[in-house]
């Protein structure tokens, strides 16, 4: 069986953590594909530090050695790399030979779930069930700052806000695959509801669908 969860959303909404429990709970792949960009940035940072001078040959040979230890690495967390893999993310040769991994991963057998900014419009359009996760830019922060301080990075909440700021709006006004809620997503703001909470919202809407594919076959 096929069946392809898309979530989408903005930087510290929670969208990575509920796409690692909605993958536990049906026993399905899952893939991050922001540390795909964060990976390539990482790469990248090893053969310059001016992207304006990066080749597409660069390029190539940064997405062809990312590898599962790689997208382990806690420093792809880092603002720096973040800040460079939104700069790439709007490359259209980036994005393209990402794509393919993307729906390769995306279109195994056995259930696939993929977060990230365009998954729902633009590398899984016909996911389905879409998800698009938003929170307030404040809670957003503090989540984000938590999660630094956790693993021991140097930082400030005003430089987390700042940072977030930036991302969304790059992310938000590129003009190859801005990050926008797909129509038939269903929004969900996790403000001020438990990961729980958000859980049982978006396993209900899965159950349906896996349901009616039960039901048609």
């Amino acid at each position: 069986m096929r069946f392809i969860v898309a979530i989408d959303g903005t930087a510290g909404s929670g969208k990575g953590t509920i796409g690692r429990a909605i993958s536990n709970h049906y026993n399905f792949k899952y893939l991050d594909t922001g540390l795909l960009y964060r990976a390539v940035a990482f790469n990248l940072r090893s053969f310059s530090c001016d992207l304006t001078r990066i080749s597409k040959k660069n390029i190539l040979q940064a997405i062809q050695a990312i590898n599962k230890n790689i997208l382990e690495l806690k420093e792809l967390r880092e603002n720096e790399i973040g800040e460079i893999a939104s700069l790439i993310a709007t490359k259209p040769f980036v994005r393209a030979n990402l794509l393919v991994y993307q729906r390769d991963f995306a279109n195994q057998k056995g259930g696939a779930v993929l977060d990230g900014r365009d998954i729902g419009t633009v590398v899984c359009p016909d996911a389905d069930v879409k998800i698009f996760v938003n929170a307030t830019e404040s809670v957003r922060a503090q989540r984000r700052f938590n999660q630094f301080k956790e693993q021991n990075f140097e930082t400030s909440y005003n430089e987390v806000l700042a940072n977030l700021r930036k991302r969304d709006t790059q992310d938000r006004t590129r003009q190859i695959a801005p990050m926008v809620p797909s129509k038939d997503a269903l929004l969900l703001d996790s403000s001020a509801i438990s990961v729980q909470e958000s859980l049982e919202i978006i396993i209900l809407r899965i159950n349906t669908e896996l349901k009616k594919i039960t039901l048609n076959s």
